[in-house]
């Protein structure tokens, strides 16, 4: 159990490592393109359309449509682990296990930023929304590549059963590089 727990928490460690470089590669070329524009229209008009996502998508907040059917087998943020006594785990995001082979939903429009495999926890998707990015990562299968536009409730995949036969997703919601609660975030 513990040997698991070790290889998942290093598999997460790796996660989080490239969700937090693409995000940063994505700021900057935002700010990259935005300077690149400083005496064009359209820089003015690719401002107004992210500023535009940003505010809707937080308008949205508490109504986003599940990722995956299922139920929340892992809470956001710090808690005990479920077995192994004075163990406590950190959660970015939720995880929700499904059934196999279930297609995973984008929450809402949006241009996927990466598409990643991720050795023992399978492939991941960021989409950005402004300045927000949703993760999906534990899919076996993509339907969507790097720079899609992506519409909400979109399948962008299948997700990954584990050895065990359990079907799992884990979702994020972050603003720029800070995590928030997805229960916040999707309708309840």
């Amino acid at each position: 159990m513990r040997k698991d727990l070790e290889a998942t928490k290093k598999a997460v460690a790796e996660v989080d490592v490239l969700i937090a470089k693409i995000i940063k590669e994505e700021l900057e070329r935002a700010a990259r393109e935005a300077r690149e524009r400083v005496n064009k229209k359209s820089s003015r008009e690719t401002v107004d359309v992210a500023v535009a996502l940003s505010a809707s998508f937080q308008d949205n907040k508490s109504k986003f449509s599940w990722p995956v059917s299922g139920f929340v087998s892992q809470k956001f943020g710090r808690q005990a682990h479920p077995v192994l006594k004075g163990i406590v785990i950190q959660n970015d995001g939720v995880n929700i296990q499904t059934k196999q082979g279930e297609g995973v939903r984008s929450v809402f429009n949006g241009e996927v930023s990466a598409v990643a495999f991720t050795p023992g926890m399978g492939n991941t998707v960021i989409v950005r929304h402004g300045e927000y990015f949703t993760v999906y990562t534990g899919l076996k299968e993509i339907s969507v590549k790097k720079g899609q536009h992506v519409t909400t409730n979109q399948e962008i995949g299948k997700v990954l059963s584990n050895s065990d036969g359990i079907s799992e997703l884990r979702f994020q919601i972050r603003k720029n590089f800070d995590a928030l609660d997805p229960q916040e975030w999707l309708r309840n």
